[in-house]
């Protein structure tokens, strides 16, 4: 497995730790911008919603941030904010999976099997990477950073292949609902 995290062999707690610490870190801006910022009940709203509309999260929140006076691309890139980091967590936590009693060393299994399929033809790696892309570019349910992840790391993408697919994919998504938006705004 490729790991973009440095490993410490001699401590894995510290590592547990920096596998934890590096998402929560990396959410503390939007924290900051939610509570400091002067439209505060609409920057509340988007986040709930992302997280509380079950299957339409992401399109929900950029719909009710939109509604509630934000620009549309502000709501969509705090939904791309989210979904990468809780990408990012999952990528860097997935060998915890591998951990867990009868399910993991299904997980293990199938992760090996695709590795090594991966290794003998290394164009299902671009195409890996362009199917993490599209489903997380294509807003059904199922298709959210946390399932993407998931699939992505199964199939033996890496770290950093996974994130940057589910990023870019997420981007291009929140982008592409934020833009319909904002042209049904000005010609409506």
């Amino acid at each position: 497995m490729v790991c973009s995290v440095p490993q410490n062999p001699e401590n894995p707690y510290i590592q547990a730790i920096f596998n934890l610490a590096i998402p929560l870190i990396f959410s503390l801006p939007l924290i900051f911008l939610i509570i400091f910022s002067s439209n505060f009940p609409a920057y509340l709203a988007t986040i709930t919603t992302f997280f509380f509309a079950y299957g339409t999260g992401e399109i929900s929140s950029i719909v009710v941030g939109s509604s509630l006076g934000l620009n549309p691309f502000i709501p969509a890139l705090i939904v791309t904010y989210i979904e990468s980091d809780i990408s990012l967590f999952i990528t860097l936590n997935f060998d915890y999976l591998t951990k867990i009693p009868k399910l993991g060393k299904y997980i293990a299994a199938y992760e090996k099997k695709a590795e090594d399929i991966i290794k003998k033809r290394k164009s299902f790696r671009n195409i890996g990477f362009s199917f993490i892309f599209v489903m997380m570019l294509i807003p059904l349910h199922g298709t959210g950073a946390i399932t993407m992840t998931l699939a992505g790391r199964i199939l033996a993408l890496g770290e950093k292949a996974t994130w940057l697919a589910v990023t870019l994919g997420s981007l291009a998504r929140s982008l592409l609902i934020a833009l319909l938006i904002y042209v049904g705004m000005i010609y409506i």
